[in-house]
């Protein structure tokens, strides 16, 4: 449903941000991650195996051929004081046996390790299910850059097409100057000049669009098509002042909603489990069982009559390593350093987040800052080269004066946009390291 949903977005040549958020959630890399987390589900319920009644039917039926043989058994002698070998011929013969078998065993102890295998597969299962969740904040992540990429370089595309548009009303005036008497050859070259070089960045334009359309459309597994980003509604928003964003806040959230902190504490669960495991060889292992057998080297009584040929077992078993060569020792030890590690990482990448979301959350209200400026340039840039255009129709100014207030022009109207979208990445990033909703990031 998900991707017939892009599908039809990508005939329609358009691609909006949430359904770019909604795909990239979906995509390769998260669905290995669904995998690995379908085969943790089985790890729990193979876990629970052992400590589910065991049962088991065998049957065998079978021909011996045997030739000629000489055995030797013992006998009391003849004056009955002692033992002689005595040595016996038997002719060749043919033997039938057939076998039926059905055991049953149930596991009552075994020192802890079955229900530690069984808290350490459940463990395994949430430790997949956080790391499915972060790898698709990650995909998530790296699908709103894509798509602001895209979007960044389409948008630059139309600025430097408007760009294009005014050089070439440039060329228009400054030859219509020129044929009016009123204007030098000289500005009418460099008008042509400035034109020629826009189109040339036009052009450059149109094949980072291209690039940028590749790098979506691969990381949501879409055949290659002309698809452009949908422009987001908070793009369309004024840029205000915004009041900056508190760190510990987001890091209190971040300790709470972060799937890779979840995930790592599952993994020191995992870790301790095993140290219970191994250990768990020092103690007995007891279990109670019972049998059935059917014997019979012949059909004849085996098939015909069920009264005879019948054995029932039943006891109850236990089995203790007393010692075995400091293996239990060695693999307990060996478990509790893989606990201690499990503890170190966790704690790294607890200590790494404050860090993490310090440097991002900077970024964003930078990132504020500079937007605010942008715009403001952007209004003092219109403002100039609305003076600049009167003053060279007026026949005061120059084709330098009006590049260079073109110039100023384009590159604020660029600030601005690089400003919009630098802020939205920003908050994309918030957003990943704290696993909350983009929408809630301010």
């Amino acid at each position: 449903m998900l991707w017939a949903w892009v599908a039809v977005s990508c005939a329609s040549g358009a691609l909006t941000l949430d359904e770019v958020r909604a795909a990239s959630r979906e995509n390769l890399d998260a669905v290995q991650s669904a995998l690995d987390l379908e085969a943790a589900g089985e790890g729990r319920r193979l876990a629970r195996a052992s400590i589910l009644p065991q049962l088991s039917l065998s049957a065998s039926a079978g021909v011996e051929a045997a030739g000629p043989q000489r055995r030797y058994t013992t006998v009391p002698n003849m004056t009955g004081d002692g033992y002689d070998q005595q040595s016996v011929d038997t002719p060749a013969a043919n033997s039938a046996n057939f076998r039926l078998s059905l055991q049953l065993s149930q596991l009552l102890y075994d020192g802890g390790r079955w229900w530690k295998a069984i808290a350490q597969a459940g463990a395994q299962e949430e430790a997949a299910q956080g790391r499915l969740d972060e790898q698709r904040l990650s995909s998530e992540m790296e699908g709103v850059r894509r798509f602001y990429e895209l979007l960044r370089a389409q948008k630059t595309r139309d600025v430097l097409n408007a760009s294009v548009a005014r050089s070439l009303s440039q060329v228009e005036r400054a030859n219509a100057l020129y044929e009016a008497g009123r204007g030098k050859l000289g500005d009418t070259l460099d008008a042509q000049i400035n034109y020629r070089n826009d189109k040339i960045s036009l052009l450059r334009q149109g094949q980072a669009v291209t690039s940028a359309q590749s790098d979506l459309l691969f990381w949501l597994n879409r055949p290659m098509a002309d698809v452009e980003a949908a422009e987001p509604a908070m793009l369309l928003a004024p840029a205000g002042e915004s009041k900056p964003v508190a760190l510990q806040s987001f890091v209190d959230r971040a300790k709470v909603n972060r799937p890779l902190l979840k995930a790592l504490e599952r993994q020191v669960a995992v870790a301790d489990a095993a140290v219970g495991i191994a250990s768990a060889s020092y103690l007995p292992r007891v279990s109670v069982g019972a049998g059935y057998t059917r014997f019979a080297p012949s059909a004849d009584p085996f098939f015909t009559d069920p009264t005879r040929q019948n054995t029932v077992t039943a006891g109850l078993n236990l089995s203790w390593d007393l010692f075995n060569g400091f293996e239990t020792s060695a693999n307990t030890a060996k478990a509790r350093v893989s606990l201690r590690q499990a503890e170190n990482t966790q704690l790294r990448a607890t200590q790494e987040l404050e860090g993490q979301l310090r440097s991002a959350l900077g970024t964003l209200n930078t990132q504020r800052e500079m937007l605010v400026l942008s715009k403001e340039n952007l209004e003092f840039a219109q403002k100039n080269s609305a003076l600049a255009e009167q003053r060279f129709s007026a026949g005061a100014g120059s084709t330098l004066e009006v590049r260079d207030a073109e110039l100023k022009l384009t590159q604020a109207q660029l600030a601005l946009l690089q400003g919009r979208i630098d802020v939205e990445i920003a908050r994309a990033a918030v957003s990943r390291l704290t696993g909350i909703r983009l929408e809630e990031v301010p």
